[in-house]
């Protein structure tokens, strides 16, 4: 296979510091220039998370910024996109009285290379040749018994890839919702679909399961252990907000409460140094979704902005030593 008289092979090349052999090796290598590492979920078991080199990530920004960029997205797609964030995911679903959420089975391993030569043979004019350099680009060899490529939790262009491969799923079925007087958005692997008809819910989820089943080439099942059907008689919550019956989303009084704590803790000296990162993160998250109870909780204990708690805790730190 002649990669170097490819044009992708020289368009990538021209913005790269590396030499036609070096790169020649990295898209050869690519897919097994991974380091795995494990997190815990917040339910139980591990998620695997696999690190491409730094190398392999800067191509893989590289191919999303100059050469992936134009490819469709749909505005159902809210995860991984500037000015978007859950709040969208969850906000456009308050009001509704009914809520299904549903739940992809292993989303990101299950989208495949035949995935992507499929959707960039519709949308796109490469090559064999081309759809195999971008196929080890943007993919991982899992381990050796399995020679299919992936796309991995961990590599920056998975997020945008899937956003994409996604298109058609995300175009068909906010036509069935709408044909449901319903309403469909998707972060990452979590599909919410609100209506205020009763039993549309139902209907819209057996179309979902055919959906996928005509799509076969996305290779994705629902994980119906995460289903969830709910009314506002019950407690509503989407990607770890509340959903209240006005119309509002929170991220509820019990949160709220523990970043109370935890900040009133940090001023009289008791908040433990490693405890501070999480602090931080939980901060910016809330001031995504309420940022006048960030802020004012920030005044309340004496900080004009967010990124002062961290300074605080480093000068208290110094001066205590």
């Amino acid at each position: 296979m002649d990669l170097m008289n490819t044009p992708l092979f020289h368009r990538i090349l021209a913005n790269t510091p590396f030499s036609e052999n070096e790169f020649r090796i990295l898209v050869a290598t690519a897919p097994r220039r991974y380091k795995d590492h494990y997190i815990d979920k917040r339910r139980g078991g591990r998620r695997l998370i696999s690190q491409p080199t730094a190398e392999l990530k800067f191509l893989q920004r590289l191919l999303v910024k100059h050469e992936l960029c134009n490819l469709p997205l749909h505005d159902a797609a809210v995860a991984y996109r500037i000015n978007h964030s859950i709040k969208d995911h969850a906000k456009i679903h308050a009001a509704s009285r009914y809520l299904l959420k549903l739940d992809f089975r292993d989303f990101f391993s299950s989208l495949t290379e035949q995935t992507i030569r499929h959707r960039l043979s519709i949308d796109a004019n490469y090559s064999e040749e081309e759809l195999w350099v971008l196929c080890h680009l943007l993919c991982r060899q899992p381990f050796k018994g399995d020679q299919t490529l992936r796309l991995s939790i961990g590599a920056p262009s998975s997020p945008f890839v899937s956003n994409y491969l996604m298109w058609e799923f995300d175009v068909r079925l906010t036509e069935i919702c709408a044909k449901n007087n319903a309403i469909y958005t998707r972060y990452a692997d979590d599909l919410a679909i609100s209506t205020s008809l009763p039993h549309a819910l139902d209907i819209i989820k057996d179309e979902v399961i055919q959906l996928l089943s005509e799509l076969s080439y996305l290779g994705l099942t629902l994980n119906n252990e995460k289903t969830v059907n709910v009314s506002k008689k019950n407690r509503r919550t989407l990607v770890g907000l509340n959903l209240a019956n006005d119309g509002s989303t929170s991220i509820g009084r019990e949160k709220k409460r523990l970043l109370r704590a935890q900040m009133h803790a940090l001023t009289c000296g008791r908040l433990l140094p490693e405890t501070l990162p999480r602090l931080q993160g939980m901060l910016a998250f809330t001031y995504a979704i309420d940022p006048d109870f960030v802020m004012g909780l920030c005044r309340r204990y004496g900080f004009s902005r967010i990124s002062e708690v961290g300074f605080f805790q480093n000068n208290n730190t110094t001066t205590s030593t």
